[in-house]
């Protein structure tokens, strides 16, 4: 992929997997206007053909409902066919989001979940997080491959490897970002059918939101933090002020605006929640 910006440097294809003609002519069009390459099939038994006989493909975009074999079917025998043998990241596109389906796709090691329609934007952002979660992949084969002193792993149609067990894998950033994703949005859906407060969790929903932050190396304005509370403002201040107060959370005067206030997670609350989400990870996959 010859990509743009300093996250798109994995030299790889983008596999675009849509059966919708003019949803997959408007993919290829978006990705070829932020410079990367896309091969555009229609199905699943030829994204497979494809992946076992281009090794410059590392990246994989898919609708999850697809006819005869689906999305969720491409996960798996990508998992199953080429996880040792190269890095390939999954990204996963459904117009019907649901935490069982989000769980299911991660199982099989999905690093992104797109609700439809899907945005310039959000696309952009999911290319760079996968081009981001590729890079650090394939720097880790070439590490392991020197210190074997065996050449990296090449890929093969007629090999057919198991997957590493989960807890041999590393989660890079991508992963635990995802992780995070479905987490918030398991609380976001819970807020739509439940009264409000009545699963009411502030500090960890205002850990979560600034946890995501912090692995896209952004800050959150307190109001946004507030908000990913789903209690009122004022309430969800109070819990603000309780985090900052136990040196979990950094806030300060947003130098371009000094009229707002920005919040960072301070390095061991960041480091805590990375490693639980981590362990959320493995225990999804590992299911």
């Amino acid at each position: 992929m010859t990509a743009v910006g300093e996250d798109s440097d994995s030299g790889a294809q983008v596999l675009v997997v849509e059966d919708d003609s003019a949803t997959l002519a408007a993919y290829g069009e978006l990705l070829t206007s932020l410079g990367y390459e896309p091969v555009l099939v229609n199905n699943v038994p030829t994204a497979l053909r494809l992946l076992g006989q281009q090794t410059s493909i590392g990246i994989v975009l898919t609708d999850l409902h697809l006819p005869g074999m689906g999305g969720m079917e491409l996960l798996e025998e990508v998992s199953c066919r080429f996880a040792s043998l190269r890095p390939i990241v999954m990204i996963v596109v459904t117009g019907h989001a649901s935490l069982d389906i989000a769980v299911q796709a991660m199982r099989f090691q999905a690093s992104d979940f797109l609700t439809k329609p899907v945005s310039a934007a959000n696309l952009s952002a999911a290319l760079r997080r996968a081009a981001r979660s590729l890079g650090e992949q394939q720097a880790r084969v070439r590490l392991r491959s020197d210190a074997e002193g065996e050449p990296g792993p090449v890929a093969e149609a007629s090999v057919a490897p198991q997957p590493l067990p989960a807890e041999q894998v590393a989660a890079s950033d991508a992963e635990l970002l995802a992780v995070a994703r479905t987490l918030k949005r398991t609380s976001d859906q819970r807020a739509e059918y439940f009264e409000q407060g009545l699963f009411a969790d502030p500090c960890w929903d205002i850990l979560l939101e600034l946890t995501a932050a912090r692995i896209q190396g952004q800050s959150v304005p307190v109001s946004s933090a507030c908000t990913a509370t789903h209690l009122p403002f004022s309430t969800a201040l109070r819990y603000v002020r309780s985090l900052v107060d136990m040196d979990m959370v950094r806030r300060w005067k947003d130098p371009r605006d000094r009229r707002r206030d920005l919040l960072n997670i301070e390095d061991a609350a960041f480091q805590s929640m990375k490693t639980l989400l981590a362990d959320v990870r493995r225990k999804m996959v590992g299911n």
